[in-house]
């Protein structure tokens, strides 16, 4: 298990209500903009505080008949032009580089389809839940991108390494999560 547990959201914690219940005006749907922009910088300052530069995908998924997207569903459920074998390149154990990585991570955020966790084996972990709530995991603190993070004007929340996090349909649900 990964010591370092953070929940980076555009989310301002002083908007939580005693329950940790977000209230605050943030709407949960991206932007495509400037906060998506801040939301990628982040992941790849804690990628680059940790020192990797690769990922594997873990769990994979793609809706089937029923899809449940806040946005329309992109095109191959955001997965086009990311692997040179198309979707197929998608699957349990694939290693992709950061750029793709944090593309994969873009295409979690607009809630295109796709999702998945991405990993390094004990050292790094990525994964996009509800209502844009993003949660990395290292092996190290990573104070410089948890300053990055904050310039960015995101709010990263150190989280307890044993809460658990619920998963329903592929997306993980913290539970002070809004919704």
């Amino acid at each position: 298990m990964l010591t370092y547990v953070y929940r980076v959201t555009k989310y301002d914690p002083a908007d939580r209500d005693e329950h940790g219940h977000y209230t605050g005006p943030e709407d949960t749907v991206g932007d495509h903009g400037e906060t998506e922009a801040a939301y990628l910088q982040a992941v790849a300052a804690f990628a680059a505080d940790t020192g990797i530069d690769h990922l594997v995908v873990r769990e994979p998924q793609v809706p089937s008949v029923a899809y449940f997207g806040v946005e329309p569903p992109a095109d191959g459920f955001g997965l086009d032009g990311l692997f040179r074998a198309g979707q197929a390149g998608f699957h349990d154990g694939a290693q992709v580089l950061l750029d793709i990585a944090l593309e994969l991570v873009r295409v979690m955020l607009r809630d295109s389809g796709a999702w998945c966790r991405l990993e390094a084996e004990d050292t790094f972990a990525v994964h996009v839940g509800w209502d844009q709530y993003v949660y990395v995991s290292s092996s190290r603190p990573c104070e410089e991108a948890l300053a990055r993070t904050r310039e960015l004007g995101l709010f990263p929340e150190r989280l307890d390494a044993s809460v658990r996090i619920q998963f329903r349909g592929g997306r993980a649900r913290h539970p002070a999560a809004r919704r």
